[in-house]
C-alpha cells in the first residue's frame, strides 16, 4: 500500500468530526428530506425562506462545544438537496441566506468561529438538487451551476479542511464532470480534503482518482478499503446520527445510547477510519438540549482517550477469543481498549465487577515495563509470554462512581521505543 498524502495524513489525525445539518427543513423539525418524503409542493415549501431568521446561531458556542466533544474539524451543510444556500452567492441565486430575514452570511460566520478554536472548517456541499430546474432540465447547465457555487466556497473563505460531496447517486449514471470541479478544487484549495459521499447503496467506494476519503454512512465496517495496493491510498469515514434523523426531527425519540455512540468512536479508530457524529440545528440555529448532553458526554470519554484516540492506528495485535478488546498504536505506546468492564461494589449495589478480567492479546513482540489506565493512573498486573507473543492483563473492574464504556490502558515498554 503506497503512504498517505500530507493532507490525507492529516486527515487521518483529526479522528473524529462534528457533522451539522442546518437549513429550511430545520423550522419544520420533522428531518431533512421532509420536501421530497412528505411531498410538499416546492412553491409552498421554499416560503420558508422567508422566515428563516437564524437568530439563535451563535457560531462561537456551537463550535466550542463541538471543540470540547473532542471534534477536530466540523462539517456544515451550505446546502442541502432543498437547494438553499447558508451562504452569499454574490447573485448566482437568490435562494440563498441574503434573501431570508437573517441577511448574514453565515458560513463567513462559521469559519471565522473555527478559526478562532482551531478546529478545521469543512464544507458540505449537495449535488442533488431540488430547487434547480436545471438539474432535470439541461443537466450540463447545472453542473456549470454547481461549480460557481463551489468556486464561490473556494475562493472567498480562506483555506478551509475540504468539501463533502453528496448526491452523485441520484444519477449515478450520469458525467458529472468531475475533473473539473474537483480540478477547480485543487488549483484553489491545494490542502483540501476531497469526499464524495457514495451513498446506501456503494458505501466505501471510491468514484473518481481526486477523492482522498471513502464514506460509510450510517454502517460501521469491519475494515476500510484503502484503494488498490499500487494506487492512492484512500481514508476512511463512518458517519453516524444520534436518532434517525440528520435534520432536527424533534418527534424522534429513538435515540441511540450514549454508550453506543462511544463504542461506535472506538470502532472507527480500531479499523482506521474517522468519523462523523451528526447534529441537527433548529430552526433559528440553536443546538439542540439532547443533542448538547450527547456531545458533553462524549467529550467526557474524548478527553480521557485523547492520548490514544486521535494518533492511534491500527496493529497486527488482536485480542483474545470472545471479547471486542484492540489495541491502537501510536509512536510512544500501545494502547488497549477495552469492552464490557463491570463497576466495583458491594453485592447489594452493583452486580458483578467485584473481581478482575483477565483480558489476553496476541502479537505482542516487546517486553512490557508497566501497563496502567489512562482514567485513574491505575497501574495494571500483567503476564507476558514473549516466546506465543501472548500478553494476559488483569482488568481491574471500574471504580464505584464510574463507567467510561471502554476503558483504555496505556502500555510502556521496556525498550521505550515505538513506531507504527
Amino acid at each position: 500500500m503506497t503512504e498517505p498524502l500530507p493532507r490525507i495524513k492529516r486527515y487521518e489525525d483529526l479522528g473524529l468530526g462534528l457533522f451539522i445539518h442546518w437549513g429550511l427543513y430545520s423550522q419544520l423539525a420533522v428531518g431533512e428530506w421532509t420536501e421530497f418524503i412528505h411531498h410538499r409542493p416546492q412553491h409552498d415549501y421554499e416560503k420558508l425562506q422567508t422566515t428563516f431568521t437564524a437568530n439563535q446561531f451563535n457560531p462561537e458556542k456551537i463550535v466550542h462545544t463541538a471543540k470540547m466533544m473532542g471534534a477536530k474539524y466540523i462539517v456544515l451543510t451550505t446546502k442541502h438537496h432543498e437547494g438553499f444556500f447558508l451562504y452569499d452567492t454574490k447573485g448566482l441565486s437568490d435562494f440563498d441566506v441574503m434573501h431570508t430575514p437573517a441577511k448574514r452570511d453565515l458560513i463567513a460566520e462559521f469559519v471565522d468561529a473555527c478559526r478562532k478554536e482551531g478546529v478545521l472548517p469543512f464544507f458540505y456541499m449537495a449535488t442533488y438538487d431540488w430547487h434547480s430546474p436545471l438539474y432535470q432540465e439541461d443537466f450540463s447547465a447545472y453542473l456549470h451551476y454547481l461549480q460557481s457555487s463551489v468556486e464561490l466556497l473556494c475562493q472567498n473563505y480562506g483555506p478551509v479542511g475540504g468539501f463533502w460531496f453528496d448526491g452523485n447517486w441520484n444519477k449515478k449514471d450520469a458525467d458529472w464532470h468531475l475533473p473539473e470541479l474537483y480540478g477547480m478544487i485543487r488549483k484553489y484549495q491545494p490542502n483540501a480534503i476531497i469526499v464524495n459521499n457514495t451513498g446506501l447503496k456503494n458505501r466505501g467506494q471510491v468514484s473518481d482518482p481526486e477523492i482522498d476519503v471513502v464514506t460509510y454512512e450510517r454502517r460501521t465496517p469491519n475494515e476500510i478499503f484503502h484503494g488498490a495496493s499500487d494506487k492512492k491510498y484512500v481514508a476512511g469515514e463512518i458517519s453516524i446520527t444520534l436518532n434517525q434523523h440528520w435534520g432536527i426531527a424533534t418527534n424522534d425519540l429513538n435515540y441511540k445510547s450514549p454508550a453506543e455512540v462511544i463504542e461506535t468512536v472506538a470502532h472507527a479508530r480500531h479499523i482506521g477510519a474517522n468519523i462523523l457524529v451528526n447534529i441537527g440545528l433548529t430552526g433559528q440555529g440553536a443546538i439542540p438540549p439532547a443533542a448538547e448532553t450527547y456531545m458533553a458526554l462524549l467529550g467526557r470519554w474524548t478527553t480521557m482517550a485523547a492520548p490514544a484516540l486521535y494518533q492511534g492506528r491500527p496493529t497486527a495485535i488482536v485480542s483474545g477469543h470472545g471479547t471486542r478488546d484492540f489495541v491502537l498504536r501510536t509512536r510512544e505506546h500501545d494502547y488497549l481498549f477495552v469492552f464490557d468492564l463491570q463497576v466495583v461494589g458491594n453485592d447489594n449495589v452493583v452486580l458483578g465487577g467485584e473481581g478482575v478480567n483477565p483480558r489476553s492479546f496476541v502479537g505482542v513482540t516487546r517486553p512490557i515495563q508497566t501497563i496502567h489506565w489512562l482514567d485513574n493512573e491505575e497501574t495494571l498486573t500483567f503476564t507476558q509470554d514473549l516466546n506465543k507473543k501472548v500478553l494476559t492483563v488483569d482488568a481491574t473492574g471500574y471504580p464505584y462512581g464510574s463507567d467510561w464504556v471502554v476503558r483504555i490502558a496505556q502500555v510502556d515498554y521496556a525498550d521505550h521505543r515505538q513506531s507504527r
